[in-house]
């Protein structure tokens, strides 16, 4: 343990992330293997935690490379090393991701390794038809698969399917929290439920396309998918979708949809010159 740990915020943000998961103390502490007055003492301050008791009541409530280094950090433990080389000299912060994505003329956006959305350009809301500084605002909100299942989404996305088995693999494959319907982690567990709340038409699907996607995680740092997309006034946009990391550390990923055809070049021109849907880019921001 790192002197300096009498600053009780890494307590208040560990109890936030705790609700805002939907779990409560006996459920982290059965996960954790700890006993419910240790795991509730590090949130009341009666108990100091061990590095390593700490780190289980992380896992035990799914939190991914962001979130858990800004708890440890904030307890006074040296974050995680989860990657070979220097942050700062190979790999984005969550900011400069979502900046370096302003750059482009396609749709381009950030992911965190739960496939929630940490930032996008403005071609990429525009398409979407959302303003990411007044909508989807809460982590899970956030996440692909829970608006997956909205028809606001769904219907435009013609390859709904494959699409969807990409995310699918994301969750089935997570290294840290890898995801189970009959048993999800708490993440998981929250974003399944608001998909479910979804077009049944939609929910009917996914158990099919669930059980397809592989459990090993099988592709590259780099690697891409196929987005057939539907925009209302404008007609059929293709996309190849390609996913690059961003950073190891922070668990970020690059989507960039490149247009496929003069076609869909000619549409994203023409959808582009129209009033954005919120009026301005967002601005950089970090989902914790």
């Amino acid at each position: 343990m790192i002197d300096g740990m009498h600053d009780d915020a890494w307590r208040r943000q560990l109890r936030s992330a705790r609700k805002m998961l939907g779990l409560n103390l006996r459920a982290v502490a059965a996960r954790a293997g700890l006993s419910y007055e240790t795991v509730r003492g590090y949130e009341n301050g009666r108990r100091t935690p061990r590095r390593e008791s700490f780190v289980l009541v992380l896992d035990a409530m799914g939190l991914g490379h962001v979130e858990r280094r800004l708890l440890m950090a904030s307890a006074g433990f040296a974050p995680e090393d989860r990657g070979a080389r220097s942050p700062g000299e190979t790999w984005y912060s969550a900011d400069e991701a979502v900046e370096e994505t302003r750059r482009f003329r396609w749709p381009a956006f950030v992911l965190d390794e739960f496939a929630r959305v940490v930032g996008a350009n403005d071609a990429a809301q525009r398409l979407w038809g959302v303003d990411l500084r007044h909508e989807f605002l809460d982590p899970v909100a956030r996440n692909l698969l829970s608006v997956a299942s909205d028809p606001r989404f769904a219907e435009r996305c013609v390859n709904w399917d494959e699409a969807i088995g990409a995310i699918v693999a994301v969750f089935k494959a997570h290294d840290w929290a890898p995801a189970r319907i009959e048993s999800p982690p708490p993440y998981f567990g929250a974003v399944l439920e608001r998909f479910l709340q979804g077009d049944p038409a939609y929910v009917a699907r996914f158990a099919e396309i669930w059980q397809a996607a592989p459990d090993v995680w099988q592709k590259k740092a780099r690697w891409t998918y196929p987005v057939v997309w539907q925009q209302p006034g404008v007609g059929v946009m293709r996309f190849e979708a390609i996913t690059t990391s961003a950073s190891d550390v922070e668990g970020l990923a690059f989507n960039d949809w490149i247009p496929l055809d003069a076609a869909t070049w000619d549409a994203l021109g023409r959808m582009m010159g129209s009033t954005p849907a919120g009026g301005a880019s967002e601005s950089a921001t970090v989902l914790g």
